[in-house]
């Protein structure tokens, strides 16, 4: 399909006259510049997010916007490659995004974030539709039902890894990824680790800090960048299926008088 994908590459009477024309579909990627251990690149969850967000505009006529590559990194905050933003900050500078999404003319907007655990662009999501009546939707790729872990598993291949070869691919970037795997016995384990799982296996949360570069996102198995890009298929195709909810949602809304409150007779 010759659709232009990106608003940057738009002139800006174009965004307009494609949004005029029912084409009100704006995707925002985004990531993080955090460190990935000694293989991956600081790009990688930017790169998966930008990804999936392309392959699922083609489908549905979408705008993607630029990627947001700085978010709250999470463990990766003591790594020094690791670029930090807070949490607020974070969610600030997103919801700034947002309401100039909105003031354009877009009426569904989708954030596709792969990064976790997510919690500043869950807030977002839930106060900004509580707040102004708009809903948004955000795609935490890490916790879809087509994140394909356990695809990963049963083909014994690398999973961020080989989204991230695919993602690469796609989108013709030259990132450096080192295939090599590392040994699950040179991975010293996180502080901690052992008494966090018993607080999480409750469901219930609590902080986690790496301290060495083997802690976050290194693999042991092999990289398969054709299981890669099916799991980054699996991901746009669930967003290209419910953003027509998301339509359905927010034309339902849109006349609705927060205000409105019951009161005793």
């Amino acid at each position: 399909m010759n659709w232009t994908i990106y608003a940057r590459d738009l002139i800006g009477y174009q965004l307009l006259e494609r949004i005029e024309a029912g084409d009100d579909i704006a995707l925002l990627p985004v990531g993080s510049t955090e460190l990935h251990g000694p293989q991956l690149p600081l790009g990688t969850d930017s790169f998966i997010a930008q990804a999936v967000c392309e392959l699922a505009a083609r489908e549905l006529r979408a705008t993607v916007f630029d990627p947001v590559n700085y978010s709250w990194p999470g463990m990766t905050k003591y790594s020094r490659p690791t670029i930090s933003l807070t949490m607020q900050l974070e969610y600030d500078f997103i919801r700034a995004i947002v309401e100039q999404l909105q003031r354009t003319g877009f009426r569904r907007i989708g954030i596709v974030q792969f990064h976790g655990p997510g919690i500043a662009m869950t807030r977002l999501a839930r106060e900004y539709f509580e707040e102004t009546g708009f809903p948004i939707a955000f795609y935490g790729l890490m916790r879809m039902t087509g994140c394909g872990k356990d695809l990963c598993r049963e083909r014994n291949v690398a999973w961020e890894a080989s989204m991230c070869a695919a993602a690469v691919k796609l989108l013709n970037i030259k990132a450096q990824i080192d295939t090599a795997p590392i040994p699950a016995s040179a991975q010293p384990p996180l502080t901690g680790s052992a008494a966090m799982k018993k607080i999480t296996g409750t469901g219930a949360m609590v902080g986690c800090l790496g301290s060495h570069d083997l802690h976050h996102g290194v693999f042991n198995e092999k990289i398969c960048a054709e299981t890669g890009l099916e799991i980054l298929r699996q991901l746009a195709g669930q967003i290209i299926e419910t953003m027509p909810a998301l339509g359905e949602y927010e034309k339902l809304w849109r006349d609705v008088n927060l205000g409105n409150s019951w009161k005793h007779q």
